[in-house]
């Protein structure tokens, strides 16, 4: 994925290069707009994707404001002279494009969707629901099976993240719309009210946290930057601070445990720490090599001295594990074949699940770099993972919208699905 969020990579084979890297400015002039009839992906050849609106965080610089789900406006700025490209269709449902892009001739083609990516995913504190994003609403589905049971409507054209509050009474809302604004609205829990909408930032909302009191929301987004809000239910959310400093979109933001530090993950390919009282920087680490998407501290018991430890996700193959307050890398997971875009602890802190571009959920043991078991559990990119409360239940999002359930008791005897495998 990269730095605005579409899935576009090297081919290393033929030396194509990203036509979008981090801190690449959307560049100007004439359009050339390319419609469809739902949600699309481009898919050129077998390692070299764009994928527009359904991408999990931000839009592309291919992307312009305003781009709607039915169309597609590409500057020529990136059409010509590097990308030349003959367009046909065949009633507005397939599209082929014949691009030459740097020394690789590949061909594309246009998948079509009839459901919105889930791209987020949250169990209410008391269990009781399965939340996810969908087509200008959210979601409320059944913990058991994932069947939706109602809608919450949302504008936002398009929404990239979900989080309850500890307490279970507020939901948040992010999203926006790309290279325009981000937006993220606080509902009342279970009404669905909207209690405040929070405006500040210029681009989209990639992530939002709460801390462990529910005091404090974080907000990050691909304006490059994050803010931390004072919350309280029935007043005004006010600003405390934001965070600047990341070259690229803040993808993922989190509270530790202690509510003493605060960390974000960028498609600059850094994770900074900072200060939770006034936001200063305390550290910055660059150990991956590629776009940071996802951030989860371990859970740990109210009286565990140990210093907070905190797992990342990268396209860059790998999840690392850190312990961000006293600066120290403790391990890389590797065995990662795509890009990971997902990560989820068990509520014990013993296993660390991750999923992504593979369609593979792995649960890795959450003090070592094993990988225990893995299993297919979609077939397209997995952009969600969510726990649920009572540890039991994995629920897991991809690409084509489909949501599904994974039951954790006894998994090594009764693994989800017959591809599982062991290392």
């Amino acid at each position: 994925m990269c730095s605005k969020g579409c899935h576009l990579s090297r081919n290393e084979s033929t030396g194509a290069r990203n036509l979008c890297r981090s801190g690449v400015e959307r560049p100007t002039g004439p359009e050339i707009p390319i419609v469809a009839n739902s949600y699309s992906r481009w898919s050129l050849s077998s390692d070299l994707f764009f994928d527009h609106l359904a991408c999990r965080r931000a839009d592309s610089p291919w992307g312009v404001a305003g781009s709607t789900r039915n169309e597609f406006r590409a500057p020529t700025a990136w059409i010509r002279p590097r990308v030349r490209a003959k367009i046909t269709s065949d009633f507005a449902r397939t599209l082929r494009v014949a691009a030459l892009v740097g020394y690789s001739f590949v061909a594309a083609s246009l998948q079509t969707l009839t459901a919105a990516p889930v791209t987020t995913l949250a169990f209410s504190p008391d269990g009781a629901v399965l939340v996810s994003n969908g087509d200008r609403r959210i979601d409320i589905r059944s913990p058991k099976d994932a069947v939706i049971q109602r809608h919450v409507a949302c504008d936002f054209p398009k929404i990239t993240t979900l989080a309850f509050a500890p307490h279970g009474r507020v939901l948040a809302v992010g999203g926006g719309e790309p290279g325009v604004r981000g937006d993220v609205i606080l509902l009342s829990w279970p009404e669905g009210k909207m209690l405040h909408r929070l405006t500040h930032h210029t681009d989209l909302v990639t992530s939002v946290a709460f801390d462990a009191e529910g005091k404090r929301l974080g907000v990050a987004s691909s304006d490059h930057t994050a803010r931390i809000w004072q919350f309280k239910e029935k007043t005004e959310p006010a600003i405390a601070f934001a965070v600047t400093g990341h070259a690229g979109p803040v993808l993922s933001i989190a509270f530790s445990p202690s509510g003493q530090s605060i960390v974000t993950a960028s498609a600059d390919r850094s994770l900074k720490v900072w200060a939770s009282d006034d936001g200063h920087l305390l550290r910055s680490f660059s150990h991956h090599t590629e776009a940071i998407h996802a951030l989860a501290f371990r859970p740990r018991a109210a009286n565990d001295a140990t210093p907070a430890t905190c797992a990342s996700a990268s396209d860059d193959r790998s999840v690392r594990v850190w312990q961000p307050e006293i600066g120290r890398m403790v391990r890389i997971v590797r065995q990662h074949e795509g890009p990971a875009f997902a990560l989820a602890w068990s509520t014990d802190g013993s296993a660390l699940f991750s999923a992504g571009k593979e369609g593979i959920i792995r649960r890795i043991d959450g003090a070592s770099d094993v990988i225990q078991t893995s299993w297919r559990a979609h077939d397209d990119w997995i952009y969600a993972l969510a726990l649920s409360s009572d540890g039991a239940t994995l629920a897991s999002g991809d690409w084509k919208g489909k949501v599904r359930l994974h039951d954790l008791r006894n998994l090594d005897t009764h693994p989800p699905d017959t591809e599982t495998r062991k290392p």
